[in-house]
């Protein structure tokens, strides 16, 4: 009988065993490198080494139901909540750029900007604290001097740190002024400003970067310049051009495009320049800005002139006992003493409601070499007082008359 031969025994075993051995020999290496390096590093610098190091900061906002936030310039009626983010810009090597904030995605630059994915910031990295400010009027009446030379990019902006709003990465877009000189209202034009600071535990700054902030307002591209937020009472004309409440009182005496006017770019302007831009705004392209003597060449004279009697009530001057009535005029009329011009805004009465006689108690938009504010009337209008109304707005395409002629 034969003895049967034993198969000779596998060295190594099988596939499965080779990659399991593999594995944990390279997992026993991994473990053994990053203790060494824990150990040579040290873990605040290995953390230090793993933490991004920001770059530039964006500003971006979005408003309630809004798809995505936006760098670009938010502009919404009152009511409507918006939030600000500082979206902070990376380099995450081979020429890849990375960006970390409290939102998912964020379109930054222009409206047609291509959206960028937003990372959290991770909490085994340094943490990251925000500076957030308010980029406002230097002053509430620039070009005291009236000067010929002055020119839009004269205007002056600074920054004004918010620290109230503590250090996260996102707050409410607070537009009110922090200076007296400007009225707090819960409309008007904020920019806005944020710096993003690491910190290590014993509060010793690692890096900063900051987005766009006062160096930037006058700037040609919309990427170089701070946040805008604008907010405005109602879509009507009396409600737009509440939206440039908070910019400073700017006479231009010099020839400037419209494009390039102030007012068109959220900078400053005169009462009447704010009154002009809102109904460039809604259609009224070909009316120019102006100063107050050209009034008459673009307006219909509606009160040739008319003051203020003892019993608070507005009365014409060629008839001092016939007063003025809404009949004669109307909101949105402008209201001039040579160089002061206001914008009727209400009818108002000793009680609050509206009584149909133009009196002291009528609300009035306006500011005498100082920003665009809600006034009484006879605060502001005593005698020798005009009033011009400007052509009417054409409505909508959609809404006006059929051509019969067709």
């Amino acid at each position: 009988m034969r003895k049967s031969v034993a198969s000779p025994p596998r060295l190594l075993g099988s596939r499965g065993a080779i990659n399991r051995d593999t594995l944990r020999l390279l997992l026993i290496g991994w473990t053994i490198l990053i203790a060494v390096v824990c150990v040579w590093l040290g873990w605040p610098r290995l953390r230090f080494w793993l933490t991004p190091q920001p770059e530039r900061v964006w500003v971006v906002s979005a408003a309630l139901g809004d798809p995505m936030a936006s760098s670009a310039p938010k502009e919404v009626l009152a009511g409507l909540p918006v939030t600000l983010f500082a979206i902070v810009e990376a380099d995450g090597g081979n020429g890849e750029r990375r960006f970390y904030g409290p939102v998912r995605r964020a379109r930054l630059g222009g409206p047609e900007s291509e959206p960028v994915d937003v990372e959290p910031w991770s909490n085994w990295w340094y943490d990251l604290q925000v500076l957030w400010f308010k980029v406002e009027p230097l002053y509430s009446f620039d070009n005291e001097a009236f000067s010929t030379d002055f020119v839009p990019a004269d205007i002056q902006y600074s920054d004004s740190f918010m620290l109230a709003w503590g250090f996260e990465a996102s707050h409410a877009a607070d537009i009110s002024p922090t200076g007296d000189a400007f009225p707090r209202q819960d409309v008007g034009t904020m920019r806005f400003k944020a710096q993003a600071v690491l910190r290590d535990p014993r509060d010793r700054i690692l890096g900063e970067a900051q987005s766009v902030g006062a160096e930037g307002v006058h700037a040609a591209a919309l990427e170089d310049q701070p946040h805008r937020v604008t907010i405005r009472a109602s879509a009507a004309p009396l409600g737009f051009v509440t939206g440039y409440s908070g910019l400073p009182y700017v006479p231009i005496l010099r020839s400037v495009s419209p494009e390039q006017h102030p007012v068109a770019r959220y900078l400053g302007g005169t009462i009447l320049d704010f009154w002009v831009g809102t109904q460039r705004s809604m259609g009224a392209t070909a009316l120019p800005f102006m100063s107050w003597e050209e009034i008459p060449l673009h307006a219909t004279t509606v009160v040739e002139e008319m003051f203020l009697a003892t019993d608070d009530a507005y009365y014409f001057t060629d008839d001092p006992l016939r007063p003025v009535t809404f009949e004669d005029v109307q909101p949105g009329d402008l209201l001039a003493i040579e160089d002061h011009v206001g914008i009727l805004y209400q009818d108002r009465s000793p009680g609050g409601g509206g009584d149909g006689l133009l009196n002291r108690w009528d609300r009035i938009l306006g500011g005498y070499f100082e920003p665009i504010r809600d006034m009484a009337m006879g605060d502001a209008f005593v005698s020798g007082i005009t009033i011009y109304r400007l052509p009417p707005l054409a409505p909508p395409a959609d809404m006006q008359a059929p051509d019969e002629d067709r």
